[in-house]
């Protein structure tokens, strides 16, 4: 086997030959579906990509994804001024501190757009922004031996927060900060590919942009049963949403409007205003539904929803069965019980946050003193507890 091996390598050396730029960035960084069958996103984004595509937003369970294409400027100004529910302050274009973290914005790239390049390695669509720029030498066209990887200088690179990047994953020869005329500016600021290759380019390029998310859930807007979503999330290594609080269920409304836009535009009992939750009715032996609700794991209901109006739940019976599962409301955020076999959209529930808030910490470049507050990492063990 491994003599197989070292023949392959030996064999891809003769075949390939000196690579141009474009021809390492796509056998080094391919996009094959092996790279993608274990991540930290806990996402299938072979399964779940198909579904996303219709999407203009696509959240991993650290990282939230724009479809919409705006210049650096404008998208990390996008970013601060989300109203996130678990900040009320807004968060940052995305910072990238390992390869675990950097295989999240390669996934979220992939499950927006597919799996392989939409058409040629530099459509904007198999690229998004994240948040480094370089604050120092930057006003000038490196030389040839300055470029690349091995020449980097972390001093000169600055995250939204002021910190410098520990670390990077640059295209062979990047970072190059060529100039270009129409712009007068050179290239300093960094996009991430499918591969989760990074390049320096123009911050007026217009591309899709990834926001830090720290959040709990991921609504998709395919419309499905309530078993297949329940399905669906399983297979993508995530659970049926399960909303435990009135914190729960504002962030859900939050994760909801992301998704859709904030403001419903079809009729009140349109199956894209509600959305399918991971909480049931318990059945008696009888077929008929006792009153009692508890989550699809078999959890109980730990708190008191506010049900869509005074007689929910009414446990309706027609001749497929009973109203027994429960609906999420975009208009008031409050529920519903429904019939399992309508095809709504549904909320997926990441495992753990990725990431919290460190909220003694104000500021950051251009933010002034009630700027973002700085996104904390969770280490493994931290994540475990």
């Amino acid at each position: 086997m491994i003599r197989v091996l070292l023949t392959v390598a030996v064999l891809s050396v003769i075949v390939w030959g000196k690579k141009t730029n474009l021809e390492w960035e796509q056998f080094e960084g391919s996009t094959d579906e092996d790279s993608i069958a274990e991540h930290p996103a806990y996402i299938n984004a072979k399964k779940m990509s198909h579904l996303m595509k219709r999407q203009g937003v696509v959240s991993t369970c650290r990282y939230i994804l724009f479809k919409e294409k705006k210049n650096f400027w404008d998208s990390r100004d996008s970013c601060k001024q989300l109203d996130w529910p678990f900040t009320n302050n807004g968060a940052w274009l995305a910072d990238v501190h390992n390869m675990e973290e950097n295989m999240d914005i390669k996934i979220l790239l992939q499950l927006a757009y597919g799996i392989k390049d939409v058409e040629h390695n530099y459509h904007r669509e198999n690229w998004a922004w994240i948040g480094l720029e370089k604050m120092e030498n930057n006003s000038f066209m490196l030389a040839k031996d300055e470029r690349g990887p091995k020449n980097f200088n972390p001093e000169e690179w600055q995250w939204q927060d002021g910190t410098h990047p520990n670390f990077t994953h640059w295209m062979r020869d990047m970072p190059d900060q060529e100039y270009k005329r129409p712009y007068k500016d050179y290239q300093r600021f960094v996009m991430v590919n499918k591969r989760g290759r990074w390049d320096d380019t123009f911050g007026q390029m217009e591309a899709p942009y990834v926001c830090n998310y720290c959040g709990r859930y991921i609504v998709i807007a395919e419309h499905v049963t309530w078993h297949h979503a329940k399905d669906l999330c399983e297979s993508y290594g995530l659970t049926m949403a399960v909303v435990n609080s009135k914190a729960d269920n504002k962030e859900l409304g939050w994760a909801a409007d992301t998704t859709f836009g904030p403001v419903p535009e079809e009729k009140r009992w349109n199956n894209t205003n509600w959305i399918w939750l991971g909480t049931q009715e318990v059945m008696g032996e009888d077929g008929n539904g006792t009153g009692e609700w508890i989550h699809h794991n078999g959890s109980p209901l730990e708190w008191s929803p506010k049900w869509d109006r005074k007689s929910q739940p009414d446990n309706w019976v027609r001749k497929k069965g009973e109203q027994q599962v429960v609906a999420f409301s975009r208009i008031n955020s409050r529920w519903d019980d429904s019939f399992a076999w309508l095809k709504r959209p549904f909320a997926c529930m990441c495992p753990h946050r990725a990431c919290s808030y460190d909220h003694t910490f104000k500021g950051g470049p251009g933010s002034g003193e009630d700027g973002p507050r700085k996104l904390k990492k969770q280490t493994k063990n931290e994540v475990a507890n």
